[in-house]
């Protein structure tokens, strides 16, 4: 996130772990944090993002066979380079219907937060 007054706003999500809690992030978002905050496209600016709960976008990809595939990554700030996100073991979840139309299916949506 950039340092501007104004942080991004969305909804939040929780981030979901393999039972043994396991970080195969390599110090990615989900290594540090509980939740996140889902902004963009078709999704109402109502929490602010913050550090216990960073700012990702979901993402949308046309794969084989016109599938769409979605996963979410952090928000880097205005000026940085944009990393190459993977992803990291870890999926962010909201029951919040704002969450479903705006991932376009029902369910956790992968969170790619790992950078080599």
């Amino acid at each position: 996130m950039s340092n501007d007054d104004t942080a991004p706003k969305g909804i939040t999500a929780l981030i979901y772990r393999d039972a043994l809690g396991t970080d195969f992030s390599n110090r990615g978002i989900s290594s540090r944090v509980m939740e996140v905050t889902v902004i963009g496209e078709g999704i109402d600016p109502v929490f602010e993002a913050t550090e216990e709960r960073p700012a990702v976008r979901l993402v949308k990809n046309e794969h084989l066979h016109r599938e769409t595939v979605v996963h979410a990554e952090p928000i880097t700030g205005a000026g940085e380079p944009a990393p190459w996100f993977m992803f990291g073991g870890t999926f962010i979840f909201s029951s919040d219907s704002r969450f479903r139309r705006a991932a376009g299916h029902y369910g956790a949506v992968p969170l790619h937060d790992r950078r080599e």
